[in-house]
């Protein structure tokens, strides 16, 4: 959970696909916003989920790209926002908001803004380190309960979870997994092809590295 202690800097994470955004970020916070500070940075979508599905990074508020290289922003706020009900999460982008404003509502974001502002910008990040959510957008727990008990939940059925168990822990292929549930190899397909649409990811490997990812976080 969010540390609320006063005189407790507040951590920050960031990720965005430009590392020279990272950058500015980075001075954004140091320079305008005291009491703050970034704690952790990426340039990927799938470490993010990583690094703040659970409760054990202790972040007070997550800035979030809109298009990474291995996740669109969205997914990226969905995975998070199913794990993790207390993060505050703003998404940020170069484009007109009107592209991901939905998108990030519906992943339970807090809010959506302008990179071109950074005055904007640091203002935004001090009303959501208070609390404040944005118009039209949900609380961290009123969206992760949404999502949680919405059918579009993004739950693997059993037969998915257990694909996805023996492709990435136990490292088998398609056919043999295929073998070991008696089915046929275009059937363990199609499955891999389902679980990977509902990770938000793009490609089974991509599947394969989230899920070892967030099975590692969670048992810590």
């Amino acid at each position: 959970m969010p540390n609320g202690r006063r005189n407790v800097p507040k951590r920050i994470a960031l990720v965005d696909n430009d590392e020279l955004a990272l950058r500015v970020l980075d001075s954004l916070v140091s320079d305008h916003l005291p009491g703050l500070y970034v704690a952790w940075q990426s340039t990927s979508g799938l470490e993010a989920v990583s690094e703040c599905s659970g409760q054990n990074g202790h972040y007070d508020l997550l800035m979030l790209d809109m298009s990474m290289e291995d996740m669109q922003g969205a997914s990226v706020c969905r995975r998070i926002r199913c794990k993790n009900r207390y993060l505050p999460i703003l998404g940020m982008t170069s484009f007109s908001l009107n592209r991901y404003r939905n998108a990030m509502i519906e992943a339970g974001a807090q809010g959506l803004i302008g990179k071109e502002d950074l005055n904007r910008m640091a203002g935004a990040m001090a009303h959501a380190l208070n609390g404040v959510v944005m118009e039209g957008f949900e609380t961290p727990q009123g969206a992760y309960y949404r999502i949680r008990n919405s059918a579009e939940g993004a739950r693997l059925t059993p037969t998915e979870e257990t694909v996805i168990e023996l492709a990435s822990n136990v490292g088998l292929r398609d056919d043999e997994i295929a073998e070991r549930l008696h089915v046929a190899p275009a059937t363990v397909r199609k499955h891999m092809q389902n679980l990977t649409r509902k990770l938000g990811c793009r490609t089974s490997r991509q599947a394969v590295s989230l899920w070892l990812r967030n099975h590692e976080h969670d048992g810590q």
